[in-house]
């Protein structure tokens, strides 16, 4: 039986906030300049859907994991965190970011987005790992 991108992307998210004693998951389709949530989870079971897609250039840390293809993390106290992103943070109720490019046949297919509730950095071996572990379940 065939599995479906959108059932590995599901499991993804749940083996990231477990992998990385993380609160939430999102994996969202990036399709010209929007971002689109295709797969979440959360432990507390909300959503992470506020009613809309998101336009990458509205968010230039955003934009630059995708366009660079490198992660990064932030937290809401953070002396250079951008606002639009800290303000969808405190939106959504966390206050700790890691954002993975998620990239499929050398093509960025999406963007990754973990989540704390608690001011707690995502560390670099986080970002390695999390990267692995995509990287596994995608193969």
């Amino acid at each position: 039986m065939e599995t479906r991108l959108t059932d590995v992307l599901s499991a993804a998210t749940r083996q990231l906030v477990d992998a990385l004693d993380a609160d939430a998951c999102g994996i969202s389709r990036v399709i010209g300049d929007m971002l689109i949530l295709v797969a979440e989870h959360a432990v507390d079971r909300r959503t992470l859907q506020l009613g809309q897609g998101y336009l990458v250039s509205d968010y230039p840390e955003t934009g630059r994991v995708l366009d660079r293809r490198e992660s990064r993390a932030l937290t809401i106290d953070d002396a250079d965190v951008d606002p639009a992103e800290a303000l969808v943070l405190r939106e959504l109720g966390y206050a700790t970011l890691l954002m993975l490019p998620l990239v499929l046949h050398d093509e960025v297919w999406g963007l990754v987005e973990v989540y704390r509730e608690t001011v707690r950095p995502f560390s670099d071996d986080d970002a390695r790992a999390a990267t692995a572990l995509l990287a596994s379940m995608l193969s």
